[in-house]
């Protein structure tokens, strides 16, 4: 029996940078909390738009929030898997020397540091993704902040232009995760979305048959190939839902939606 979802937002539930959402997905999901099932928001966003997006029932569920590094309930932070500094200042001194094209962000639990507010990326991140993104003259400059995750910025190419140097330097002492065509996600060496779901299923003393996933993009494989159950939105990309276990409709048309539907066909008792 399930009794902890956990899914992916852009690509899977919204369009990538949007807190426009079905509010159908509001009452399904609070029935199958009051059912007893745990709802995770499992997102390469921040804990602040994952809450904006789910806001009439934000209380209710539980966060895994910046790719996996930030688990945490509606009060509370359970855990964070932070970055060491020299390995993000590295990082961000070789986008700024090697990838002039490309803008990039660091983010703590709580907000994330810029440094343009006039750029496209920072006005995406703070007025559709809903994000607290705050601007510095300089982030490879920044002191005493607990980073949890580096990301890469462009706004067609980001994996194209990261292929030939900065994945090549950084795969072996960071997780690398593609999120879409514009993101590249730099967690702490071996981080990722399951990580923090793990967390999740041994805090709550669960089992990975008892978890369900559904996600889209490459950060979100490793949960889709050890959850019990796993469904990939068929707009995935093609080795994503090659490591699900099944396959549902895409964002357009609602298709996690239409498995929480069923869902609940199976744990409502009729009589």
């Amino acid at each position: 029996m399930i009794k902890l979802i956990a899914t992916d937002v852009d690509g899977t539930l919204v369009k990538d940078g949007t807190l426009l959402i079905d509010p159908e997905y509001m009452t399904v999901v609070s029935r199958l909390v009051d059912q007893g099932i745990y709802f995770v928001v499992c997102s390469g966003r921040q804990f602040s738009s994952e809450q904006k997006l789910f806001a009439p029932i934000k209380d209710r569920l539980l966060y895994i929030s910046d790719g996996g590094t930030v688990v945490r309930t509606p009060e509370k932070i359970l855990k964070t898997y932070p970055m060491a500094t020299a390995l993000w200042k590295s990082m961000c001194r070789m986008v700024h020397d090697k990838l002039p094209s490309c803008d990039c962000f660091a983010a703590t639990p709580d907000y994330c540091l810029a440094e343009d507010a006039g750029s496209r990326m920072f006005h995406w991140l703070r007025d559709s993704y809903g994000f607290d993104v705050r601007e510095v003259p300089d982030l490879s400059k920044v002191e005493n902040e607990d980073i949890i995750k580096f990301t890469i910025y462009h706004p067609t190419s980001c994996e194209e232009l990261c292929s030939p140097n900065f994945i090549p330097a950084w795969k072996h002492q960071a997780k690398l995760a593609v999120a879409g065509k514009e993101w590249l996600d730099c967690n702490a060496r071996g981080v990722s979305k399951w990580t923090g779901l793990s967390f999740l299923m041994s805090y709550f003393g669960l089992t990975s048959d008892e978890v369900c996933c559904f996600g889209d993009n490459l950060n979100d494989i490793e949960m889709l190939q050890n959850a019990g159950k796993s469904y990939a939105v068929s707009n995935a990309r093609a080795e994503v839902i090659a490591s699900a276990k099944h396959t549902c409709p895409p964002y357009w048309e609602n298709g996690v939606l239409q498995v929480l539907k069923t869902f609940l066909k199976e744990t409502t008792n009729p009589f």
